[in-house]
């Protein structure tokens, strides 16, 4: 697929989905460690491909801290990618994440109870849909 390279700008860190995963309480987290699962990439020729996300460069675990509104790749990935969301918000048992870089549209939505997690990025002629679960992430001391 010729598009593979798009992806690897700092927005495909937002794009982790809803796997059937069962995590912990989402409700009262400040942070959030989620992990991709599965993922479906379409052009605007209609040439659609699904697999594993590291297929199209899409991190394997990201952090996502709600309080500064930043998403980041984990420090063992040696990625040192971040993300800002212009938009979080908390809302009949989701959270829902959203922003915009490098000319890409993200949008991320967390199931508080499970931590399902269905995620999505949009730019020209290219559109991601990432599926994973989040758990709450311990703060470092």
């Amino acid at each position: 697929m010729r598009h593979r390279t798009a992806l690897s700008g700092l927005a495909v860190v937002l794009l982790l989905g809803s796997a059937p995963a069962l995590c912990d309480d989402l409700s009262e987290a400040t942070s959030l460690l989620c992990s991709s699962s599965w993922a479906m990439v379409c052009t605007g020729d209609q040439e659609c491909e699904s697999g594993p996300p590291w297929a199209w460069n899409i991190p394997q675990f990201v952090e996502v801290d709600l309080e500064t509104k930043m998403l980041s790749t984990t420090e063992a990935s040696g990625e040192n990618r971040t993300t800002p969301a212009e938009v979080l918000r908390r809302e009949n048992g989701v959270i829902v994440i959203q922003g915009m870089e490098l000319g890409r549209a993200f949008s991320i939505v967390v199931s508080e109870d499970l931590g399902s997690m269905s995620a999505s990025i949009a730019a020209e002629d290219l559109t991601v849909s990432v599926f994973g679960a989040c758990t709450p992430l311990q703060t470092r001391r």
